[in-house]
Parts: C-alpha cells; sequence; structure tokens
C-alpha cells in the first residue's frame, strides 16, 4: 500500500481483522521475545563452565509469557501509529473478487486500476490419521498460551519445530521432534550433521528425523503417537501434539477464479514482477506459496505495489540474495545458493569451511558447535552463498550479503581488514582457503586452537 501510494495511486488496504501482521502479532516478535528467555536461561545452567556461578534458577512462565505480551502490544502500537500516519485509507473486512477487477468488501464494491494481494499465510493443517480426535497446537496457538504441557510432541523439523522444540524442551518440557528428513537436510549436509548433533546436546529433546507420525489418538488426558523411524515402529505418549509443518498460503474465500487469478500448490502464480495471471492484480509475501520470510515479503511488496499503481510492470524481484534463518541456539543462517543449486544449475564452484570450535573468539565463549561454509564460483571467485551455524549467525550472515551484493569475491575476504579477535574474523581464513582452491592450491590447513 505505502509503495503504491509512492507510485502515485489513490490507495486503500483492506484489511480482515486484528491491525498489525503475522510477524507482529504470532510470529517473528513473539516467538524470538520467547525464545530469548530460554537462551538466556540456558546460559544461566551452563555458566559454571565460565567460572560464574548463579545458584538456585526459577523459571517463571507466566512472567516469560507476559512480558511477550508487553513487547507485542508496543511493536502493534508503533505499526498502527505507522498506519494511521500513511497515505493510504483502510478498510475493515474481508476482500473477495467479483470479477477481473472489482472487489467486495462486505456489502461495498470497489473497483480499481491495480490490486496486490498480500493475505499472508495461515498454520498447514496437520495430516496425521487422527487428528481430528485429538487437539492439535499449530504454532500460533503455542505463542498464545500462558500455561505449558509437562510433554509434547512436535511434527515437523523445520524453523517453526527447531525453534519452539528447544524453546519448550528448555522450559523444562519433554519433547520429541518427529521430522520427515533431518534438519537443514535440503540446505547444506555439514549444517544439517552439526544441528542434529545440536538437538542431542539439547536436555529434554529427543527426536526421530527421518521419522513419520502414522497415527494419533487421545489416552485418557494425553495423546498416544504411533511413530516410524529407521524402521522402527514405537509408541510414545505426551499430554499435547504440535503441528509446526508449515503454513500455507491463506487465499481461500478471495474467488480468485472469477478473478482469472490462478494458483498452483496452494500459492498464486505469478512472473518476477509479481504479475498474477491477471495482468492488473499483483501478489506478494507468503500468498505467493514461495518464500515465507519478512524482508522478502517486504521486497515483493514494494516492487507489486509500484507496478499495480503504474499499471505495467517496471520492477523486478532479485532473490539472488535470499536468505532464511532459524533463531535456535545457536543460530543458523543461509544465503544465496548452497551447493546442490549450484551443481544442479551447472555451476562449477569451490567451498572452505571453517568450524566455530576451532575459532579464537568462538573459543574464549566456550563454544561447543558450528561452521561457516562459504560458496564461491570457480571462474571467478565470486561469492554465490554462505551457510552459518554457530554464535550470531543472524547477524554475520549480514557481512556476506553485503559482499554478495556488491558481487564480492573470495579475493575481497582476504583483502578486507579483519577486528581481531572476533567471530567474524573467521571470513579471512574462508577467503585464503578459497583463493587457495581457484589457485589450484590446496587450502590452508590451519591447526585446531
Amino acid at each position: 500500500a505505502a509503495a503504491a501510494a509512492a507510485a502515485g495511486a489513490r490507495t486503500a488496504l483492506v484489511n480482515d481483522g486484528e491491525l498489525g501482521g503475522l510477524c507482529i502479532l504470532r510470529g517473528c516478535m513473539p516467538s524470538k521475545t520467547l525464545l530469548h528467555s530460554s537462551h538466556v536461561l540456558h546460559e544461566m545452567r551452563t555458566a559454571g563452565r565460565l567460572g560464574v556461578h548463579t545458584g538456585e534458577i526459577r523459571v517463571d512462565v507466566p512472567a516469560i509469557y507476559r512480558r511477550k505480551d508487553e513487547k507485542v502490544a508496543r511493536f502493534q502500537r508503533a505499526k498502527i501509529r505507522s498506519i494511521e500516519s500513511s497515505p493510504y485509507d483502510v478498510i475493515e473486512g474481508r476482500g473477495r473478487f467479483t470479477g477481473p477487477a472489482t472487489l467486495a468488501v462486505g456489502d461495498r464494491l470497489f473497483g480499481a486500476g491495480g490490486y496486490v494481494i498480500a493475505t499472508g499465510s495461515r498454520p498447514a493443517p496437520s495430516p496425521v490419521p487422527g487428528s481430528g480426535d485429538v487437539r492439535v497446537l499449530s504454532s500460533d496457538d503455542l505463542i498464545g498460551m500462558g500455561a505449558l504441557p509437562r510433554s509434547l510432541v512436535v511434527h515437523g523439523a523445520g524453523a517453526i519445530g527447531l525453534e519452539l522444540g528447544q524453546f519448550l524442551a528448555r522450559m523444562g518440557v519433554e519433547v520429541l521432534i518427529v521430522g520427515r528428513s533431518r534438519p537443514l537436510s535440503k540446505v547444506d549436509r555439514d549444517c544439517s550433521d552439526e544441528m542434529m548433533q545440536v538437538l542431542r546436546d539439547e536436555p529434554g529433546l529427543d527426536g526421530v528425523m527421518p521419522g513419520r507420525i502414522l497415527g494419533v489418538r487421545k489416552d485418557g488426558d494425553g495423546i498416544l503417537f504411533d511413530i516410524e523411524g529407521n524402521g522402527v515402529r514405537r509408541v510414545h505418549r505426551a499430554e499435547a501434539f504440535l503441528s509446526a509443518i508449515g503454513r500455507v498460503p491463506d487465499v481461500a474465500g478471495l474467488g480468485l477464479d472469477r478473478a482469472g487469478v490462478r494458483v498452483r500448490d496452494g500459492g498464486i502464480l505469478h512472473e518476477p514482477s509479481m504479475r498474477t495471471t491477471n495482468p492488473a492484480i499483483y501478489v506478494a509475501g507468503d500468498a505467493t506459496g514461495s518464500f515465507q520470510v519478512l524482508h522478502l515479503a517486504n521486497q515483493e511488496g514494494a516492487v507489486a505495489g509500484h507496478n499495480a499503481a503504474r499499471g505495467v510492470p517496471e520492477r523486478h524481484m532479485d532473490y539472488r540474495l535470499r536468505m532464511w534463518i532459524v533463531f535456535t541456539d545457536p543460530p543458523f543462517a543461509s544465503i544465496g545458493l548452497t551447493e546442490d543449486e549450484a551443481r544442479r544449475e551447472g555451476r562449477a564452484i569451490v567451498s572452505a569451511v571453517k568450524r566455530f570450535p576451532e575459532q579464537g573468539r568462538a573459543i574464549t565463549m566456550e563454544t561447543d558447535h558450528g561452521l561457516l561454509k562459504v560458496i564461491a564460483r570457480a571462474a571467478s571467485g565470486e561469492i554465490l552463498g554462505a551457510h552459518i551455524l554457530g554464535p550470531r549467525a543472524d547477524d554475520l550472515v549480514h557481512i556476506i550479503a553485503a559482499v554478495m551484493f556488491y558481487r564480492g569475491r573470495a579475493a575481497d575476504l582476504c583483502a578486507m581488514p579483519w577486528y581481531h579477535p572476533t567471530l567474524s574474523e573467521a571470513l579471512i581464513e574462508i577467503g585464503r582457503n578459497l583463493a587457495a582452491l581457484l589457485d589450484g592450491r590446496p587450502p590452508v590447513e590451519s591447526p585446531p586452537a
């Protein structure tokens, strides 16, 4: 809406429900507020390794959730003030297309030269047999709870499942994560191996990955789970069931068929200009069914809003710098191409790895897990991607993003100054090893510190 108004169009925002958006109300901000409490709790419990002894630690779950509610209310107030001062009108209600160029909101009918669909997503329904007979929690439900169960099964080993699974385990809940594949296995094999070790070392958390939940059934005040993993079937009992298998585009009831907007696998088909199969209608964010991350949704919204206002697809999305972050402890961050993606595209690449437990600053922090991998084009040394599992990975990835934005090379990593001792300093070793590989020399073997 802001981009459309800035492009000169008289603009209205049709909003269904509470103002603020998923990120503020039920996603990024409340979940990260909760996670921070569990990260601090873990630091307190392990501070003895640093010579710091805390004594008895008391966890006040209601206070943790009250703090989350206070932060959400603050972020929401700021968002609403921003909307109220924006150069567009807000129309309350759920919009539905009645034709290729008309939209109904309640009893009112609107016409416009361009539209943007940015209706977001909702938790995917659980496909597990028997789910209709038990209470299945979504991430929305869990973030809104004030009391936690004593035991829980998480279905899904993606970002939501890993983050909330670790949070719950640190809060004292007995957690079992069941995922159809190993975490991060589609991104990087080395990072996947490392994340599995992180999860194995987490007290109160167990996993069946890869594994399947064959069915669930009620058992008194609990739930019985029929689980299969590694060729072995077992029955597991827990108080609660969290479905964290992802989110699906929230496009039901929008009248897309009447508007001539096609959908594939639940997401709205679109071009890099964000234009749909109706030339007057554009799409952005989770409704695309593609990337469910805020920074890309913001970029897509800016492109879609501008193009819808102008009436022509002047701007296009560039996903070269797409990022993905999992806010576990330690966090995982990825940007650009993976090794497998690069090879599928026929690119000749080189890659170098630095393990954080062997990196100076990380050693001073008692870092047990983590690695940093950078991928470069074999012909030119241009950085094509990076994958980081380790302390402050969520911030470190932006260093690589800046280098990639300017199409920097391995030689640039070597030429840049790196402050000592820092975590980011690992990149100079990465740069040197990439440069050696590009020159046909063996990488420099840094002895483990």
